[in-house]
């Protein structure tokens, strides 16, 4: 009777990307949303009132912009425009930062605290390494010139937003063009 021989395998794996397997040292990611509006006095930003930001987990399958719009809709709120805007390494986890800009809401969300943008300074580091403190509104002022930026450069964003948002984006120095705005 001859020998059963090895059945092929139905699937080959590649060699792993990385030496670490998933564990505690595995840096893992988070998505954080920051929901800004328009208001009589210009932007708004809408946050849980139980926290500075939003944050998600973000499932190794799922699209980080629409899962931006279905956290706006869990809150009632209708998303115009989702952009990514930022990342940064806090607390051994990568968070990843989108903007939403949405509709005024009818009525607020019980669970969101609506308030007017306090300006902030960036945070800024050096050049090799990031700041040694990034807070919320750092990284608000940052996705806000960024958007300043965008609504002159960007056609789809200026078609989305219209000249209500790029008129009260003004106030909004791109920084790449700070410099040159002092220099007058």
């Amino acid at each position: 009777m001859p020998e059963p021989s090895e059945p092929e395998p139905v699937v080959e794996f590649d060699p792993p990307a990385a030496s670490v397997a998933w564990s505690p040292e595995f840096v893992a990611q988070t998505l954080e949303v920051l929901f800004v509006c328009l208001g009589p006095e210009g932007v708004r930003s809408l946050r849980p009132v139980h926290a500075d930001s939003l944050r998600l987990g973000w499932p190794p399958a799922a699209k980080p912009g629409e899962l931006v719009v279905e956290a706006a809709a869990r809150y009632g709120l209708r998303a115009l425009l989702v952009h990514s805007t930022s990342w940064r390494h806090e607390e051994s986890r990568v968070v990843i930062t989108y903007l939403a800009v949405v509709e005024p809401p009818d009525e607020l969300s019980p669970h969101l605290a609506d308030e007017p943008d306090g300006r902030s300074d960036l945070a800024r580091g050096d050049a090799f390494g990031p700041p040694p403190e990034i807070r919320v509104p750092h990284v608000l002022e940052h996705a806000l010139r960024h958007l300043a930026w965008l609504v002159k450069d960007d056609a789809v964003v200026r078609d989305t937003l219209g000249d209500t948002w790029g008129a009260s984006l003004e106030r909004y120095v791109p920084e790449p063009f700070r410099p040159l705005d002092s220099a007058r």
